[in-house]
């Protein structure tokens, strides 16, 4: 099957991390598969993904969109039809708000079904958007995203996000105790994840100011990608948060960290969440229902309540574990197995084949 996925950009996050998952196990499957990124890459991170992608037998094509710039939209519009007239996919599937509309124009007037996958809940779209992708086939990242949605087409389906540990996890470790100049016994709580408003980093602040235990030291890895992201000038008056960017090491970061914790207001499937999980490290999670659909994992806490205390209480519990990550990652294989993206790619393809089959 030749299959085109289209996003709008590989700076990080939920989707592009996805993404980096389940293409390789796409081709791993003998499917031809192609990402299409929209955007011009703006940061050393987008290379970095490309490279994984591209080693295991993805072909990625730039479009190198200038954001703001309604010339190279236009451009690059034209340019990803020409791409997929072309390659004549069975499949274009689309990922995020912009690259549904691409996709839309680039399957216009062909016999290529386009699918879209929903990653966020809900995802919000306008009234373009609406109009060019009516009644198209629709992928929920998560029954809870399905739940939550605001699209209706006559051909719906949840598949939960899923992850291969061979390409998110790291044998290596990184001190970010050394790295920060802490002291050795500190401990190292780690967030993932763009400094969007609904990751909620602010909250850690509130946090801090509830546990008052200044060994605690709150590592936010995400970047700020401009205009409605948090401005890490929030966190000048509170030496224990630091915000670390873009990293490309995540796996070895929380190697060697203590906790991982997300205070997100709301989540389609987190994959950082998921790949905490197959890294072995104890989790904090807001309770929210995208997290509480997923928590029933070993080593897993969920606040009572959206509040200070009640992250407080469940962070110094968590905090108690003396087990190793490899020890929690044995306990937690049997209940993480479905996110695997074995599991989930095989879901992917069977709904590519009913669409066809259909069609």
């Amino acid at each position: 099957m030749k299959i085109i996925h289209i996003c709008n950009c590989l700076r990080g996050g939920g989707i592009q991390n996805f993404l980096l998952s389940l293409l390789p196990e796409q081709a791993k499957q003998k499917h031809q598969v192609t990402l299409i990124v929209i955007e011009k890459y703006d940061y050393e991170y987008c290379e970095h993904l490309e490279y994984i992608l591209t080693k295991h037998s993805v072909n990625v094509v730039r479009l190198n969109k200038i954001r703001n710039n309604k010339l190279s939209m236009l451009k690059t519009i034209l340019k990803c039809r020409s791409i997929v007239k072309k390659i004549k996919p069975d499949i274009v599937n689309t990922h995020g708000e912009m690259s549904h509309e691409y996709g839309a124009i680039a399957v216009l007037a062909q016999k290529i079904q386009q699918i879209i996958t929903v990653h966020n809940a809900p995802e919000i779209w306008s009234i373009p958007l609406k109009i060019l992708c009516a009644k198209k086939p629709l992928i929920f990242c998560s029954h809870a995203a399905y739940a939550m949605r605001t699209q209706n087409s006559n051909v719906m389906i949840p598949i939960d996000n899923g992850i291969s540990r061979e390409i998110i996890h790291s044998n290596k470790s990184v001190d970010l105790r050394k790295e920060l100049g802490l002291n050795p016994n500190d401990k190292i709580i780690v967030s993932v994840g763009s400094l969007r408003p609904q990751k909620n980093y602010t909250f850690i602040k509130q946090i801090i100011d509830e546990i008052k235990d200044n060994t605690l030291h709150f590592c936010i890895c995400g970047g700020n990608y401009g205009i409605g992201y948090i401005n890490i000038e929030e966190f000048k008056d509170y030496p224990n948060i630091h915000c670390l960017g873009l990293r490309s090491d995540i796996s070895a970061i929380e190697n060697g960290a203590d906790l991982f914790l997300s205070c997100a207001t709301f989540e389609g499937l987190p994959i950082a969440v998921l790949e905490a999980y197959f890294n072995g490290i104890p989790c904090v999670l807001s309770p929210i229902p995208q997290h509480e659909n997923i928590s029933n994992v070993y080593q897993v806490w969920l606040p009572k309540s959206f509040n200070a205390s009640a992250f407080s209480e469940a962070i110094k519990e968590a905090l108690k574990n003396n087990e190793s990550h490899d020890s929690i990652y044995k306990t937690r294989l049997s209940q993480i197995e479905k996110f695997s993206i074995s599991k989930t790619c095989n879901e992917y393809i069977s709904f590519y084949h009913k669409i066809l089959n259909n069609n």
